[in-house]
């Protein structure tokens, strides 16, 4: 009888240490990451640089996408505050792509881009191209990607 009691007083707790254990939030927290990069000023650009080439490091799948001023930084000659360094990496935010790509991450930039910047595909970077917007849905939409905005 009083193993039972015993039992009855212990079975939550050993669940409650399953369900929270560190290990077993991992296995359930998604492992895959979409980053969509539209912000023009190159602090928000660099963070959001250092923040993914992080998530890279710590191995998870790491996609990015740059629409707006922010795709800019994938051009082959890229100019304005994509080519200003910040401290204290001294790196530019074009510099923080290629880096974030060396690391795996997929860049693309959004569909609209390359029409409404009067540019074709060759004036990217090698290894950017731009989205399928069916494509990037379907990412957006997928409980194991989480999508961050910056």
């Amino acid at each position: 009888m009083r193993s039972m009691r015993l039992w009855g007083l212990l079975a939550p707790l050993l669940l409650a240490v399953t369900l929270f254990h560190p290990a077993t939030a991992r296995a359930s927290a998604p492992e895959r990451a979409l980053v969509i990069l539209t912000a023009e000023e190159r602090m928000t650009q660099g963070m959001a640089f250092v923040l993914t080439t992080a998530l890279r490091r710590q191995g998870m799948e790491v996609e990015m996408l740059l629409c707006g001023p922010a795709a800019d930084l994938a051009r082959r000659e890229p100019q304005g505050p994509a080519v200003e360094p910040l401290r204290p990496m001294n790196a530019t935010p074009a510099q923080m792509l290629r880096q974030a790509m060396g690391l795996g991450v997929v860049v693309r930039v959004c569909a609209l881009y390359l029409p409404n910047a009067g540019i074709g595909p060759d004036a990217l970077v090698e290894g950017v191209t731009p989205a399928q917007p069916p494509m990037i849905a379907g990412r957006m939409a997928a409980a194991e990607v989480r999508v961050f905005s910056f």
